[in-house]
C-alpha cells in the first residue's frame, strides 16, 4: 500500500480525468462511469448551475437515490460552491415538506421526480441534468467549497421531533479522512469500495466521498437492487477490498459468514 496523500476531491478527479480518463470511478450495478465521465460532467453541470444566478454559497436539495447523476450533481455543487442536501427518493412526503421548508433551498435538482408541486425554489429535472451533460461545457474551479464553508447538510431522522440540518463544513470532512488514515484504513487506486447505503445516510461519506480523494471506485448497489442475502455474493464477485456493512445483514447473507476468506477483503 503505497502511503498516499489524501487530496481535495476535485483535484483527484481532475488528476485522474487528465492522466487515466478511462478509469473507473462508479459502477452501479455494472454501469459503469469513469474519472473522465465525472469531470467532464460535473464540470458541465457546474456551468449550468452558475448560470442560472442564484445566491453564491446557497444550499441546493438534490433528491434521488444511488444514481451516478446524483454523485455528478453533488460534485458539481462543490465546484460551484454550493452546499447540497440530499433527499432520499423513498423519504415520506412529510420528510420532504419539513427539510424543504427549513432549508428554504435556492434550487432544487430533482433526479427521480420531486413529489412536491407547491415550492418557491426552481427545479432542475433529470432531463435538464443530462442536457447539461451533453453539453460538454469547460468549467474552471474558481468559487469551490472550501475552508470553512458547508460542504452539505444532512438532516437527522426526526425521530424526537422535526428533522434538523446539521452542517458539515469542508474542514470537518478533512478531519474526519484524517481519522480514518490514523485507524490505518487506507485507499488508493486499486481500492474498490462497497457503497449500500443511502446517500442521505451521513456513514455514506465513508463509501463513496472518501474513496474519490484517493482515486478509488465505488461499487454502489442501489436500493432496489439490494438483496441482503446478496452482499457477500456481489462481494466476492467484484472482488471488493472495502466493505462498510452492519454484521448483521452479512448474517442474513450467510448464516456463518465468519469462516468464508476474502481474498481480496482487506478492511
Amino acid at each position: 500500500m503505497t502511503n498516499t496523500k489524501i487530496k481535495d476531491m476535485i483535484e483527484t478527479i481532475e488528476q485522474f480525468a487528465q492522466s487515466q480518463p478511462d478509469f473507473p470511478v462508479y459502477n452501479i450495478l455494472g454501469e459503469v462511469h469513469t474519472y473522465g465521465d465525472l469531470k467532464a460532467d460535473s464540470d458541465s453541470l457546474a456551468a449550468k448551475i452558475d448560470s442560472l444566478d442564484i445566491p453564491d454559497k446557497s444550499p441546493v436539495v438534490v433528491y434521488g437515490g444511488q444514481e451516478y447523476e446524483m454523485l455528478a450533481t453533488f460534485v458539481a455543487l462543490t465546484k460551484s460552491g454550493h452546499a447540497y442536501i440530499p433527499i432520499d427518493s423513498h423519504s415520506a412526503l412529510e420528510r420532504v415538506t419539513a427539510i424543504v421548508e427549513v432549508a428554504e433551498p435556492s434550487l432544487i435538482i430533482a433526479i427521480n421526480d420531486f413529489p412536491l408541486e407547491d415550492v418557491q425554489a426552481p427545479i432542475l429535472t433529470l432531463d435538464q441534468v443530462t442536457t447539461a451533460f451533453e453539453s460538454k461545457t469547460s468549467y474552471e474551479v474558481t468559487h469551490p467549497v472550501k475552508g470553512d464553508d458547508t460542504y452539505y447538510i444532512i438532516f437527522t431522522s426526526g425521530s424526537t421531533g422535526e428533522p434538523k440540518g446539521v452542517p458539515i463544513s469542508r474542514r470537518n470532512l478533512n478531519a474526519f479522512y484524517k481519522a480514518y488514515r490514523a485507524l490505518g484504513w487506507e485507499l488508493d487506486e486499486s481500492d474498490r469500495m462497497l457503497q449500500m447505503f443511502e446517500l442521505t445516510f451521513d456513514v455514506s461519506v465513508v463509501s463513496f466521498l472518501y474513496p474519490l480523494t484517493l482515486g478509488a471506485c465505488v461499487y454502489a448497489v442501489p436500493q432496489k437492487g439490494m438483496k441482503y442475502l446478496n452482499v457477500l455474493d456481489i462481494m466476492e464477485r467484484h472482488r471488493l477490498t472495502f466493505a462498510a456493512v452492519a454484521p448483521s445483514v452479512l448474517r442474513l447473507s450467510r448464516p456463518y459468514f465468519g469462516e468464508i476468506s476474502f481474498q481480496d477483503l482487506r478492511y
